[in-house]
Parts: structure tokens; C-alpha cells; sequence
């Protein structure tokens, strides 16, 4: 009983469903004729009353030239370019103009009276004085369409009647006030029609016809099989006295799939009825989404000249330029209506700002005597007081009833864009300003070598003032052995795009202006743009640092001497390399105090001074820890944070790297931990670390073209037990600090005898950093080791344990 009960409740599941699903079916394609036939008959009717509204404002006559015609009608043939053509029929019913002219030739000198419907149309409009449309359609090219005539009068004098030959159709006068001018006619063929008003997704469902007064217009190959179809859906509506009737069926396509669909949910979750229900509840919530995606459609062509932005108009050129037409868009401008302006309640010059009326007067007035265009910018004030910039563009046109000016453009809110360019303007400004206040030089050139930008650090460097080498080639400033090989270098960039020094720093000698040459760094980078190529040098004079090189190497010389009096003992050594670091920065220092007292720029003299005191009292601190290091007893320990600990170490190292043209990476500042350390014996193993790797990467450039430049001081937190920490003591955290360099690493042969006394890689080095830096790790509870880095390069790290 259970089983058959089952089988009834799926049978019974099964039928609602297909009932429902054929009730959906139908729902939509009534669904979808009535909606083809809203936005038919919305859009005839809007046609209809656009070519009365053209006829009503163009006010034609059968005495018009061939300009006036194409002036008026070309106007109404842009905004409906759909249009097969625009026609002016004069009263004797013959074609007398057409636009436009290509592709209707055979249209011109027609008479109507050869087509019985079309003759019909127009004497009905005649007779009703209103639109007519011509049914069944037969176009004079063959080829089904529509033809809309819209007859034109003229007013009569009371004493003036119609001559006797001028009858009407159905025996009928029109009264004496009234003359038949002719009439303008537009001509639409169907298969574009039909393509051009209804959207394709509209119609990708199902096949659909089109019939008039049962008469069949338009048809996507239905076949009678398909046309007299169960599933078949009808709308229809009246226009200009003739039914229009649209038949629609859906695809096989689609009722395979909504068929398809609904049996296999009933084969797969047969016995699962919840879920069925929720794909019937998809299914309603999907016909809903099409209907509004429907609505939506409608909406957009309803509203399509809110798209453009910016206002479209037509005025009369009076003093306050009263509007005769206005796009909608012009509510989000001004905050006045549509309605507003054309009723005459808003006039757009009282819009315009007081100081700018007089302006653009002149200018539209100028235009219109010249017979041209007028563009110009000016501020209006909106419905609430707030001031904008609008750019417009302009003609007079003149009107052919009364040879009146007639002005036709187009306004734009221009307000964001004139911020946008005074804010380029202001960051240009800013850039400039940036540039020249560094103390490199930076100098810009074209693809030709010819220089564009010259900071002022350069004309200090070169001796040059920017107007004296301003669009000159940039080998004025380079030694004649690399001038003349500069025009060939960048020719061959620019050819096949290799280059050997974009992006890639190296030192050169550079040529004054006095003639005398010296050492620069040179980085080139170079900047695209949609216009041309540019290239930007970065130029750094290093004299002051080859001499630096040069008495740093003097000195250590004079150490490697010095080691070889090992009378002195470890210690002594040992003292002399810690203390060697602040006194080489104090002598660098010094140096350049000295050379900037010489050049006369005593302002940056308590900077230099400032360097030099710190490295004084760094050099008096390593003395002291080291003599504390001969005694028994506890060191000179403090609780410092790990941040502020590796900041000091590299404010102390950024000197070194800069003349080393190195930049110091610090990673994990996202720490925040403490540890309990003597502060300048770690900031001396840091110290000493980094120096390293610099020297290490310092010999890797010079003998490898790429630009390896950067170091990186790494710091981690993992939950370890410290080295120095009873086993039987709980787990503590500590940091490890890394020190990371790209140099040219080191042998498997050395890293046995790294940390050991007088174990060096350097020609002149003393090799006991490595070893003291080892002795103050494990003082302090820690362990240093060594790992190499890929690709190339070394990593040295330590280890400490954390306060707790």
C-alpha cells in the first residue's frame, strides 16, 4: 500500500508539474506578444507624433529650396536613422524630395496616384488633417513597408478662397482658411523595422508574425504546422484605424527544454518533493526577472537621449534664449524640468552667471553673423544656488518661416573636468617641486638624446642652467669617448628594445661645463607614453664616496698590518675591528663636513656634526662594553624593544649603504616582542652582519651587470626552547633575526671555519667579527648560524629568547 501510495503522490507530482510547466509556457508567450506589441504600437505612435511635431516645427513649404529641405529633414533622419527614407509629397501627390537622396533615386517624381493604398493614406490625412499610415504596405522598392503622410497647411486671408479645381477626395472642400501645402511622408521598410525596434533576446524563444488587417506583413518562417500550434499566443492593437495582430509560438527548442528539464528533476529527485518545489519557485522567480528584464527594455528606449551626457537643444536667439526643445538630462544639470523650460517658466540665459551674459552674447552673436560654429565655457547658477562650468557647442540655424536665427547644440557639464585639470596642474607643480629639491641630479630626455627637464641639483652638478642645454643632445655633458657612441646606443634600443643600462644603475664619469670630468652613479629608467618614448637619469656624483672607498682601503691596509702584530693578542684585535666601524664613519663624516665647509653649504653642517657625535659615542660604548667584558660578573643589560632595536642598527648602517648605492629591507615589523640584552653589543653583531653582506654584494655588482642591490633585515617569532634553556625548564618563545644579502655567498670549504678566530674570506680581512659577534650570541643565551640563499647570496641569523 506504502508503494502505491508513492507511485500515486509522483504520478499526481508529475501531472501538476506539466501543468504548471504548460501554464508558464503560455504565461510567457502571452507574456512576451504582448510586450513585442506594447513596444510596436508605443513606437509607431512615437513616430507618428515626432513627424507631426517635425512638420508642425519645420513648417515646409512646396516653394522651399533644396537646402532648406536637406537642413529640415536631415535633422529628423539622424534622430531616426531606421527611417528607409523622409519624403516631400507636394499637393498634386507627386514626390518632390527625398532624404536621403542615395538609394531612393527611384522614390523621386513619383505620383501616388499609381498607388491606390498610398493615395488612400494620404487623402485621408488630408481629409482629417492628421497623420495617416498607408495599409497594406507595398513600397515603391518592392519590398514590404509602411509609409506615415502628414498633410501641411497653409493659412488663407478671410477674403481669399481655394480655386475651383482644388477638390478633395470623397467630393469634400476644406474651408476656406485652410490651403493643402503638400505632405511629409516617411517610409519604413519591415525587415529593418522589425529588427531595429524589437530585441533580439525578445524573440529567442519563440517565432513571430506579424498581420495586418489579417493581412500577413512580417514573418520569421513560421510554417502552418507551427502557426496553427496549440502553444500559440495572440495580441493585438489598433492603430490608425487598422488591426495590427501579433502571433507568437514558442521553439521547439525551448519546450524540449522546459520538458527535458522538468523530467529529469522528476527522474533524479522523484522522491524528493521539497525540491521540486523549489524549482517551481525558480521557475516563477525567472518568469518574474524576464518580465521586468522586459519593463526594463522598454524603459531604456523610452528614455534614450538620458544616456547622452550632456543637454541637446533647440532656442530661439532672444536675450533670456527661451528653449524650444531641452533633453530630459537637463534636470540632473540644472535642477529645472524638461517641461519647465519648454513652457517658457525657466529661460536658460537667466540661468547663465551674471559675470559671464555679456561673454557669451558676443561670442553666439559673432558665430551667428559669421555663419559658424560657436564653442565656449561659462559658469550658470542651478536650481539651488550652486555654481557649475558647462562647455557648449553651437549653430544658427535659420528658420524657414521667418528667416529667424534659431540656435541648435549641445551643453555639457564640464565642472569635474576643470578640477581634474588644475589638480594635474597643482601635482605637476608638486612633482616639480620634488624633483628639484633632491639633492641627486635628474634629467629627462627624448628619444633624439635632446634634454627636456634639468633639476637643479644638475645645473649645481653640471654648471649648466637648464635654458643653456635645454633641447640640446645630451652628450654635452659626457667624456668624447662615450658622446660618440650615445646617438648609436639609443638608435639600437629603440630598434629592437634590448637595452644594457635601462633599469640597471652603473658608475661613469660625467663632463662639466668647465670641462673638468668626474665619477657619477647613472640609473636610467625609461617612461612610455601613448605620444613618444622618455627616459629618465638618475645621476649621483660619487667623488666624495671614491674617496671614501679610497681611505676606507687605505685603513684597511693599515689594519691588516696591524693584525700582523698579534703580540697584542685576540683581545686587542678584536678591539680594534669593533671600534674600526663608528671611527671609519666619523672619518667619512668628516670628510664630507670638510668638502661641504669648501663648496660654501654650511647648512647641512649640524647634520654631518650630529652623524659624527652618535658614531663618537658608539665607539666610547664599544670601549667600555668590551672592557666590562674582561670582568667577572653581570653585563650591562636592559629590556629593549625588537623594533627600536633593529631601527637604530639601521639608521647606523643606511650611511654605508647609500655610498654603496644598497637599500636596507626590513621585514616582520609586524612583531612585537622584547628582549633582555646588552643594546650596543647585539646592535654591534647587527652591525657587523649587514657590513658584511653589503661588502659581500658590493663585489657581486662590479662583476655581474645586474642590480643586485637590496639587503634584507628579517625578524620571525617561533615557539622554540632556547639553546641556553634547562631541558627541563617549559617551551619559550624567541625571535630570530636574519640578515639576508644577494652577494656571491660563500664556499662549503669556509662555512666549517666561519665563526672561528682569523677565519676570513676578504684579501685584507682581519676575520674575528664573526667570531666576537658568536661570543656575544651565546652570552647572551642564543646561537648564530649560516644558511645560504637561492639564488645566490648568504643568510646570517641568530636566535634569542624572548622577556616573558
Amino acid at each position: 500500500m506504502p508503494i502505491v501510495i508513492a507511485a500515486l503522490l509522483i504520478v499526481f507530482t508529475l501531472v501538476s508539474i506539466e501543468a504548471h510547466s504548460r501554464t508558464h509556457i503560455n504565461r510567457l508567450t502571452q507574456s512576451t506578444a504582448d510586450g513585442i506589441a506594447s513596444l510596436l504600437k508605443y513606437d509607431m505612435n512615437h513616430r507618428i507624433e515626432s513627424l507631426s511635431e517635425f512638420a508642425k516645427l519645420s513648417q515646409l513649404t512646396g516653394d522651399m529650396t533644396n537646402d532648406q529641405w536637406q537642413s529640415a529633414s536631415k535633422t529628423l533622419y539622424n534622430i531616426r536613422s531606421d527611417y528607409q527614407a523622409i519624403g516631400w509629397i507636394d499637393n498634386n501627390y507627386y514626390i518632390r524630395r527625398v532624404m536621403p537622396n542615395e538609394g531612393n533615386e527611384l522614390a523621386k517624381g513619383v505620383n501616388l496616384a499609381l498607388n491606390s493604398h498610398e493615395l488612400l493614406a494620404a487623402h485621408k490625412a488630408q481629409q482629417q488633417r492628421t497623420a495617416s499610415v498607408s495599409i497594406p504596405p507595398t513600397s515603391i522598392q518592392e519590398r514590404p513597408g509602411l509609409g506615415i503622410y502628414v498633410p501641411i497647411f497653409k493659412e488663407l486671408s478671410p477674403n481669399k478662397e481655394l480655386p475651383l479645381n482644388k477638390e478633395l477626395p470623397l467630393n469634400k472642400k476644406l474651408p476656406l482658411d485652410k490651403e493643402l501645402q503638400g505632405f511629409v511622408t516617411s517610409l519604413l521598410l519591415f525587415d529593418e523595422y522589425i529588427n531595429t525596434v524589437l530585441p533580439l533576446y525578445l524573440l529567442a524563444d519563440h517565432q513571430f508574425s506579424l498581420l495586418i488587417d489579417e493581412q500577413r506583413i512580417y514573418s520569421d518562417d513560421i510554417t502552418p504546422e507551427v502557426h496553427n500550434s496549440t502553444w500559440k499566443k495572440q495580441a493585438s492593437f489598433l492603430l490608425n484605424d487598422h488591426v495590427w495582430e501579433i502571433s507568437i509560438v514558442p521553439k521547439d527548442a525551448f519546450l524540449s527544454d522546459a520538458h527535458y528539464r522538468m523530467m529529469a528533476i522528476l527522474t533524479m529527485l522523484g522522491a524528493l518533493l521539497i525540491i521540486f518545489v523549489g524549482l517551481a519557485a525558480y521557475t516563477a522567480l525567472f518568469a518574474r526577472n524576464k518580465a521586468r528584464a522586459m519593463i526594463d527594455d522598454r524603459n531604456k528606449i523610452d528614455h534614450l537621449l538620458k544616456n547622452l551626457p550632456g543637454i541637446a537643444y533647440q532656442s530661439y536667439n532672444k536675450q533670456d534664449r527661451p528653449m524650444i526643445f531641452v533633453s530630459k538630462v537637463c534636470e540632473e544639470l540644472t535642477g529645472w524640468s524638461k517641461a519647465a523650460f519648454e513652457s517658457g517658466t525657466v529661460m536658460w540665459g537667466k540661468l547663465i552667471h551674471p559675470d559671464d551674459c555679456q561673454h557669451v552674447n558676443e561670442v553666439v552673436n559673432k558665430a551667428i553673423v559669421q555663419k559658424t560654429f560657436f564653442e565656449l565655457e561659462y559658469r550658470i547658477i542651478t536650481k539651488n544656488n550652486n555654481i557649475r562650468l558647462v562647455w557648449e557647442k553651437g549653430e544658427a540655424v535659420s528658420s524657414i518661416l521667418n528667416n529667424q536665427a534659431i540656435l541648435e547644440g549641445f551643453i555639457t557639464d564640464i565642472t569635474s573636468i576643470k578640477l581634474a585639470e588644475k589638480e594635474i596642474v597643482r601635482s605637476h607643480a608638486f612633482s616639480d617641486a620634488i624633483v628639484n629639491s633632491v639633492v641627486e641630479a635628474v634629467i629627462t630626455i627624448d628619444q633624439k638624446g635632446s634634454i627636456k627637464s634639468f633639476n637643479n641639483a644638475a645645473q649645481a652638478m653640471f654648471g649648466y642652467t637648464f635654458d643653456e642645454v635645454k633641447n640640446k643632445n645630451v652628450k654635452a655633458l659626457m667624456p668624447r669617448n662615450f658622446a660618440d657612441q650615445h646617438d648609436q646606443y639609443l638608435a639600437n634600443y629603440l630598434r629592437n628594445q634590448k637595452a644594457s643600462i635601462i633599469g640597471v644603475g652603473r658608475e661613469l664619469l660625467a663632463l662639466r661645463k668647465d670641462g673638468s670630468m668626474f665619477p657619477i652613479h647613472l640609473s636610467v629608467n625609461e617612461i612610455q607614453s601613448n605620444e613618444d618614448t622618455m627616459f629618465v637619469g638618475l645621476i649621483r656624483d660619487i667623488t666624495l664616496q671614491r674617496m671614501a672607498a679610497d681611505q676606507t682601503r687605505k685603513h684597511i691596509e693599515q689594519m691588516a698590518h696591524a693584525e700582523r702584530l698579534n703580540s697584542l693578542g685576540e683581545m686587542a684585535a678584536g678591539i680594534a675591528h669593533e671600534v674600526n666601524q663608528p671611527l671609519t664613519a666619523i672619518s667619512l663624516f668628516s670628510q664630507s663636513g670638510k668638502n661641504l665647509c669648501n663648496s660654501g653649504k654650511f647648512e647641512r653642517l649640524p647634520e654631518i656634526l650630529e652623524k659624527v657625535s652618535q658614531h663618537s659615542r658608539r665607539a666610547g660604548a664599544v670601549l667600555e662594553r668590551m672592557q666590562a667584558m674582561t670582568k667577572q660578573g653581570e653585563r650591562q643589560k636592559e629590556q629593549v624593544d625588537c623594533n627600536i632595536l633593529v631601527d637604530d642598527v639601521v639608521k647606523l648602517a643606511e650611511p654605508d649603504a647609500r655610498i654603496r648605492n644598497i637599500t636596507i629591507k626590513i621585514s616582520g615589523r609586524e612583531v612585537n616582542a622584547s628582549v633582555f640584552v646588552d643594546t650596543v653589543q647585539i646592535q654591534q653583531v647587527m652591525l657587523n652582519l649587514l657590513r658584511n653582506g653589503m661588502e659581500a654584494m658590493e663585489a657581486m655588482q662590479a662583476s655581474n651587470t645586474e642590480n643586485q642591490n637590496m639587503i634584507e633585515l628579517r625578524m620571525q617569532i617561533s615557539p622554540q626552547i632556547a639553546p641556553q634553556i634547562p631541558p627541563q625548564a617549559p617551551p619559550k618563545s624567541v625571535i630570530k633575526i636574519s640578515v639576508i644579502d644577494s652577494g656571491c655567498g660563500l664556499s662549503s670549504d669556509m662555512t666549517n671555519k666561519l665563526f672561528t678566530a682569523f677565519s676570513s674570506t676578504k684579501k685584507n680581512g682581519m676575520g674575528i667579527g664573526l667570531s666576537i659577534s658568536k661570543s656575544i650570541i651565546e652570552e647572551h643565551g642564543g646561537t648564530i648560524h649560516y644558511a645560504s640563499n637561492t639564488p645566490t647570496g648568504s643568510v646570517f641569523y641568530f636566535i634569542l629568547p624572548l622577556v616573558e
